[in-house]
């Protein structure tokens, strides 16, 4: 048997060795593929402009230069975890030269088969996504087999690994061979804590918060760069020092400390902390800029969306009795067409040459009721707000409006779907004169139960239509039409980095588990029993998953109010969904990753 042989069979037969490393560059492959299948998919290249075509290309090299860093940082992790294997080689007469040998064989042999294997993993995932964006984007793309995404995959990965393997022989280990004999007992190092940049990060996390969220309106864009420079300087230091601080003090309060398992736990927290704080760092920071890309990108579809009228349809004319009554006409046989069980509801705007619309109380509450929305009871007036306006409601400082010389004081305020009131617009009193006044019939369908498909269907009919007759659904399906490809590649951006977080902290967890497995089987001698074990691997589990998580959620809430401040809003729906979505994902994560992780674990120690 000759060098390369050894050097390959011990990486098969120690599978289990390299799996953390293994499924970590599989990762990044799997996730280039299936961008490239994207990037090169017919059906959304076709008609894209130049600048979308652009971002998709230069969204390309991101994600291929996130693979680049992910895969060295996870090589560098690998080998840093496998000094006393390093150690017991030389012992055994392996040379400096062979060493770097292996691991450059080791990387390519651990790299080719990680990159077929991502492709072909890629094929599934990306249909995956595909049929996620169906089901909750409503974008609709087919299958092609992607032959164009699989050979610059294979290519470019194969071409990457060929370039880490050469550099990273100059990672290795420089250390001495006891050093590296012993490197299991003597830890990563403790970061020597400090009170003053412990207050650093306090006041920096501050600062950028109370910018971000005090920045007026338009300005939120032209602090942006100041606050993620001061932010990101500040959770460095978060982790680096405070939390640091918090363990040591910890550690100082006996009835924490010495309660149960907790001394083992804060003990070996502080023991990792100069890797974890990396980590921590890092998936903080990226997972951040998942929650900030999918969230803003839903939150101005969302704001998109609602700017559009609640009704389903609704067409106003002004013009002689045949011209609206053939239109009325040609929606409702369009809709009896569709299947679509739809009554139309009419009613009479007037407008004064200060563009001012007023209707009766008495046809306001009859769309109302046909829509389900609340009715109005006024002897005089009521001004009213459009929902469907982007901000928040004005406050109305309009105390009476005058009607053909009558002036009518206003009762109050009300926000409305009813009708698109972007002009000062008012509900008056039956017995208000409205005679003289410029008149436009306004009449609305509302189905009663249709599916999309034929909402969509009757709303594109209405195109040839010579009058505008509005289709809320079908105008809905145009802006997503026209913002998909963005929205689509964002999402999907958004995703990888989220889900590369997932991988940061899975590989963190498995490239100690040498040194967990040694400590448990001391700790167990001495009479842990199952359940104790147990507990300490998911508290353990626990804080490397949520940890960052936490930071990240707070800091993507922050940037997404911002955003929002940007349309005078505070924090919607749309932000906490997102961040909510998150969080749970990363809940299911870590449940299956603590279960794993201490079967194998508790197996290692009996065995």
């Amino acid at each position: 048997m000759n060098f390369n042989q050894f050097v390959v069979r011990n990486t098969v037969r120690n599978k289990h060795l390299y799996m953390a490393y293994f499924l970590s560059t599989l990762f990044s492959v799997m996730v280039f593929f299936t961008f490239t299948v994207f990037a090169f998919h017919p059906d959304l290249t076709s008609g894209l402009n130049t600048k979308v075509q652009t971002g998709m290309l230069a969204a390309a090299v991101i994600i291929y230069g996130f693979a680049f860093f992910f895969v060295l940082y996870s090589m560098d992790v690998f080998l840093q975890s496998r000094k006393k294997e390093f150690g017991l080689l030389m012992i055994q007469g392996m040379s400096p030269t062979q060493l770097r040998k292996m691991v450059f064989i080791e990387n390519l042999v651990i790299g080719f088969f990680a990159t077929i294997s991502g492709s072909i993993l890629g094929i599934g995932f990306s249909q995956i996504i595909l049929w996620l964006s169906k089901q909750f984007m409503h974008v609709s793309y087919g299958f092609y087999f992607p032959v164009q995404a699989f050979v610059l995959t294979i290519i470019s990965f194969l071409a990457l690994f060929l370039l880490i393997s050469f550099f990273i022989q100059f990672r290795l280990p420089k250390l001495t061979l006891q050093e590296l004999l012993k490197a299991g007992d003597l830890g990563k190092g403790m970061i020597k804590s400090s009170k003053i940049k412990g207050f650093l990060a306090i006041l920096l996390l501050a600062t950028g918060y109370g910018i971000a969220l005090l920045a007026p309106g338009l300005t939120v864009p032209l602090v942006m760069l100041p606050v993620i420079f001061i932010v990101v300087v500040g959770t460095r230091f978060f982790f680096n020092q405070l939390s640091v601080l918090v363990i040591e003090g910890l550690k100082k309060k006996q009835t924490i400390f010495w309660k149960k398992t907790n001394m083992v736990v804060f003990s070996d927290l502080a023991f990792r902390m100069k890797d974890n704080a990396r980590s921590f760092f890092l998936v903080s920071i990226i997972s951040t800029v998942a929650f900030a890309a999918i969230g803003t990108l839903f939150g101005f579809q969302n704001l998109i969306m609602e700017q559009t009228n609640a009704i389903a349809y609704e067409f106003q004319v002004e013009g002689s009795p045949s011209e609206t009554a053939a239109a009325e006409s040609l929606v409702t046989d369009t809709l009896a067409k569709e299947n679509i069980q739809a009554t139309p509801v009419s009613a009479v705007l007037y407008g004064n040459d200060k563009g001012e619309q007023f209707i009766s109380q008495k046809e306001y509450n009859q769309m109302a009721k046909e829509i389900g929305e609340p009715t109005i009871s006024t002897n005089a007036a009521v001004h009213l707000n459009s929902a469907t306006a982007v901000g928040e409601p004005k406050k109305d400082t309009t105390k009476s409006v005058t009607v053909n010389g009558e002036t009518l004081s206003v009762d109050s305020t009300e926000t409305t779907h009813v009708l698109s009131a972007y002009q000062p617009t008012f509900v008056v009193s039956d017995k208000t004169n409205l005679s003289g006044l410029t008149e436009t019939k306004l009449t609305v369908w509302e189905p009663k139960s249709a599916n999309r498909q034929q909402l969509l269907t009757a709303g594109k009919a209405f195109e040839d239509v010579p009058q505008y007759i509005f289709a809320k659904t079908y105008s809905q399906q145009s802006v997503i039409d026209m913002y998909k490809p963005i929205l689509f590649v964002g999402v999907f951006i958004g995703i990888v980095f989220f889900v590369s977080a997932g991988s940061f902290l899975y590989f963190r967890l498995y490239s100690d588990m040498d040194v967990d497995v040694e400590k448990f089987k001391m700790i167990y001698k001495l009479g842990l029993s199952k359940s104790e074990l147990k507990k300490m691997i998911y508290q353990q589990v626990g804080i490397l998953f949520f940890t960052p998580i936490v930071v990240s959620v707070i800091h993507g809430a922050v940037a997404l109010t911002a955003m929002y401040h940007m349309f005078s809003m505070g924090m919607q729906l749309t932000g906490w969904q997102v961040l909510g979505a998150f969080v749970l994902i990363q809940a299911v994560y870590y449940l299956i990753a603590r279960t794993f992780y201490f079967k194998k674990v508790y197996r290692l120690v009996h065995a």
